[in-house]
């Protein structure tokens, strides 16, 4: 029987595109979980508490969305008992008021938040009060309220300790305030 031989470049370019096809499957069997896109985007709560504006930003973004379980995380005090005491009035809500409160709840949930700060009070032993005004676009419209943030320094990072919502700067939709259009 005759001897048949295969050329080297041959055998190079074989094994090579075996390599290559073993890693891609190895990296596509990776036993890393996929990243969860459920809260990415621009409507993605942004959590941080590494400094008193931060943690000021995200309990409110928190609060408006009711993302209770994070607002309650980053809340200690007052600020904490008032997201117990939101989260029960939610909870308590009959089935057609809760269907229609959902729906402006999801819409508050696809508008970025950002938090204007003009203010900051600087007291003792890691307290901060922050002045400013919330915005976002709701229901199409832009959205703007003072509010006055009290905010505490912990091992963990910093907590709301006091929230303190104020006028609202922008005239609401006529659904909101109780007329017609």
């Amino acid at each position: 029987m005759a001897e048949t031989r295969i050329s080297t470049p041959l055998v190079l370019a074989s094994a090579s595109a075996m390599v290559a096809i073993g890693l891609v499957i190895f990296l596509g069997t990776s036993t890393e979980p996929e990243p969860s896109f459920a809260d990415a985007g621009p409507q993605a709560l942004h959590v941080d508490d590494s400094t008193p504006e931060s943690v000021a930003e995200s309990f409110y973004d928190a609060w408006r969305r009711r993302r209770w379980t994070e607002a309650s995380a980053l809340s200690t005090g007052e600020a904490h008992q008032a997201v117990a005491q939101k989260q029960a009035r939610d909870e308590a809500m009959q089935r057609d008021e809760r269907i229609i409160a959902e729906r402006g709840w999801e819409a508050l949930a696809q508008a970025p938040l950002h938090l204007a700060l003009d203010e900051v009070e600087i007291g003792e032993n890691e307290q901060y009060t922050l002045h400013g005004v919330a915005e976002y676009d709701f229901v199409g419209s832009p959205y703007r309220r003072r509010v006055v943030l009290h905010v505490r320094g912990s091992s963990s990072g910093y907590r709301v300790d006091r929230m303190d919502l104020g006028e609202v700067l922008t005239e609401l939709p006529p659904i909101f305030r109780g007329g017609a259009p």
